[in-house]
């Protein structure tokens, strides 16, 4: 998962340089936005259901997980069509956001797959 979210940064450097060169913002967010799904999708489809497996307890927290997936998605699509000045601090609080997120799910992960190494 954490070579997923590094595959990611550079969409997310895209976004920034166009921010600082006053560049078109539209199309990067929507790269952004499109490989974000691909990889939630991967996420939601794949890799949480088998964690449900693993740890059954954690079907909680991965559910806000995947809420949070579909709100930060809303919000990618809800930037590429903002006007120009509202996009960066919106972008600003997601790139935040998204960062906690990865946190919360990478080390949600790795609690999981200790208490099952550790039970075999």
């Amino acid at each position: 998962m954490e070579s997923q979210h590094e595959h990611l940064r550079p969409l997310f450097a895209d976004v920034e340089g166009s921010l600082v060169a006053n560049g078109s913002l539209r199309e990067p967010l929507i790269r952004l936005h499109d490989a974000l799904h691909a990889h939630f999708d991967l996420e939601d489809e794949v890799l949480f259901p088998a964690l449900r497996g693993l740890s059954p307890g954690s079907h909680g927290a991965l559910e806000v997980l995947c809420d949070e997936h579909r709100a930060f998605l809303a919000d990618l699509r809800g930037l590429a069509d903002a006007r120009r000045g509202s996009v960066e601090p919106g972008f600003r609080r997601l790139r935040e956001a998204l960062g906690e997120h990865e946190r919360r799910e990478e080390g949600l992960l790795q609690s999981i797959l200790q208490v099952d190494v550790r039970s075999h």
